[in-house]
């Protein structure tokens, strides 16, 4: 088993502070509240664009940032307009000390940027908690917008109720949580935390564990940290995922055999549940390969995106 100096020092701290348990946010509101088009509370998120061609939109996870995508961008942008954006609270878009951090109003934000931005022929690829933004948006599209998206790429995505990951616990565990989150350096929580995602530590690259350790320290970023991971699965998620069969677009699910995080069940029950989708099982990798191994995506995302592009251009 992996060492994880973090959570021992949350362990010692639990032990110190006689218990505690996550306290995940049951006051959000659900899907019913944020399905129709609402435009209110327009933030704009933090993006950039490169190439031409059809659009292809990459959705970083939780505590990432569009940096997490630097390996995939170029080698993509040969063919395509890649487009990488920053989920409210993370990397260089706002962090407003709001309460609305949930999955949902991510995926508002989202959906927003994509009407605002006339993208059509779109291609959506989305990371762990990214993919539940990812599929959040597919299933906005689907029902106001039909024909505007072609195709949905889910890497290890968040997709379906699950027990938590010992870290997301932790820092949803009330004075635990902050007291790591404000008082344990950045370096130190991002080291480890990388050592979760990645299956070989030996590759996580310093200037990773430095530009990540550098957002966290950013005005606000721990406040979003820390109301994001408590805002990480709707209550209603099991109901909301029964919108997944609806989904009609190619749909290429990739997940890591070895991920600690989203376990390989999620994504077997997602190639199950829509209808038009494949499921590629990677080994030797952990829950970003895009980040540990990108050579073994790559391949995968070109000829998806390729197969994509050669289907008949579509106008909504």
């Amino acid at each position: 088993m992996k060492k994880n100096p973090l959570l021992a020092l949350a362990l010692l701290l639990i032990v110190l502070a006689s218990g505690g348990c996550a306290v995940m946010d049951k006051n959000i509101p659900g899907w019913t509240q944020y399905q129709n088009l609402d435009k209110t509370n327009v933030l704009e998120l933090a993006s950039r664009s490169t190439g031409t061609g059809e659009p292809v939109l990459l959705i970083h996870g939780f505590g990432a940032s569009s940096y997490s995508w630097r390996h995939v961008i170029e080698p993509l942008a040969q063919k395509n307009r890649v487009i990488t954006i920053d989920l409210k609270g993370f990397g260089d878009s706002p962090k407003p000390r709001d309460d609305a951090y949930s999955v949902y109003e991510q995926a508002r934000l989202v959906r927003n940027f994509i009407l605002e931005n006339d993208l059509k022929n779109l291609h959506i690829v989305g990371h762990s908690y990214g993919g539940g933004v990812a599929l959040a948006v597919s299933i906005y599209l689907s029902a106001s917008n039909p024909g505007l998206q072609k195709s949905l790429v889910l890497i290890d995505s968040v997709a379906y109720p699950q027990e938590l990951p010992g870290f997301v616990k932790i820092l949803a565990t009330p004075v635990l949580g902050p007291l790591i989150t404000y008082a344990v350096p950045n370096t130190f929580q991002v080291k480890n935390l990388l050592q979760i995602v990645y299956f070989n530590d030996d590759l996580i690259p310093q200037e990773a564990i430095d530009h990540y350790a550098a957002d966290l320290g950013k005005p606000d970023a721990k406040y979003a940290l820390l109301t994001s991971v408590r805002q990480m699965l709707p209550t209603d998620l099991q109901q909301f995922s029964e919108n997944y069969a609806s989904l009609t677009i190619p749909t290429l699910i990739i997940w890591s055999r070895e991920d600690e995080i989203v376990p390989l069940a999620v994504g077997k029950r997602l190639h199950e549940n829509i209808p038009d989708s494949k499921l590629v099982i990677m080994s030797g990798v952990g829950h970003a390969v895009q980040e540990e191994k990108p050579a073994l995506l790559l391949p995968h995302l070109r000829s998806f995106l390729e197969a994509g592009s050669n289907r008949a251009a579509i106008t909504p």
